[in-house]
């Protein structure tokens, strides 16, 4: 069993609206990433912001057009402080059953399924605790974790981050090579959201009916 946590909780200052449910392709932001968490993973939990009601709007409509309601479930009510970490904790006390947590920021839509797939397999095959793609020399989103590391991160600060435990277990960390550069695509500009707006152009229309 695998599960997926989407990070949606916070501020989009530099965007000056909500960025998760600006449009993309047939749906929104948040939409093309629920979509694929779906698409890699038995279970979706999406962590939101306090009073956020646009966002969770946004990821109910995503399920119901892929008919995946029972397979999401959203976590409301995160303080935008301390930080993206606490939003993990909090997605990461939701998740049951499960041997894989894929982990998602809500503003990187363009990521293939492909790729949350692959980092997926990498922990499932026993091969690392902490799984992170990898193209062209930059690493990208999903990380991928094994879940017998969810008590160390529930027990780390709020004020942690992603980046230190990854660290401490970089003996165990594997890097997966694809053939994806929209994992690379964060969008917290409007300038960025333009450049990802351009990249799903490029591409064509997308597939993900959100």
């Amino acid at each position: 069993m695998t599960a997926a946590i989407v990070l949606a909780a916070g501020h989009a200052d530099r965007m000056g609206s909500n960025k998760l449910t600006l449009p993309l392709g047939p749906g929104t932001v948040v939409g093309c990433v629920v979509a694929t968490a779906l698409a890699a993973c038995d279970s979706v939990i999406v962590v939101i912001g306090l009073h956020d009601q646009g966002t969770r709007t946004a990821v109910e409509q995503a399920a119901r057009a892929l008919g995946a309601e029972g397979r999401l479930d959203v976590v409301e009510g995160v303080p935008y402080d301390p930080g993206m970490f606490i939003s993990v904790q909090a997605g990461l006390r939701r998740v049951t059953g499960a041997d894989v947590v894929l982990i998602f920021p809500g503003d990187i839509p363009l990521t293939l399924p492909e790729t949350a797939i692959a980092v997926k397999d990498a922990i499932s095959e026993g091969q690392a605790d902490v799984a992170v793609p990898s193209c062209g020399g930059r690493r990208g989103h999903p990380v991928a974790i094994s879940t017998r590391c969810v008590p160390e991160l529930l027990a780390m600060s709020e004020r942690s981050t992603l980046r230190q435990f990854m660290t401490v277990h970089a003996s165990t960390t594997k890097l997966v090579p694809v053939d994806d550069r929209g994992m690379l695509l964060d969008m917290d500009t409007p300038d960025e959201y333009d450049r990802v707006l351009e990249c799903l152009g490029s591409a064509g229309t997308s597939t993900k009916e959100v």
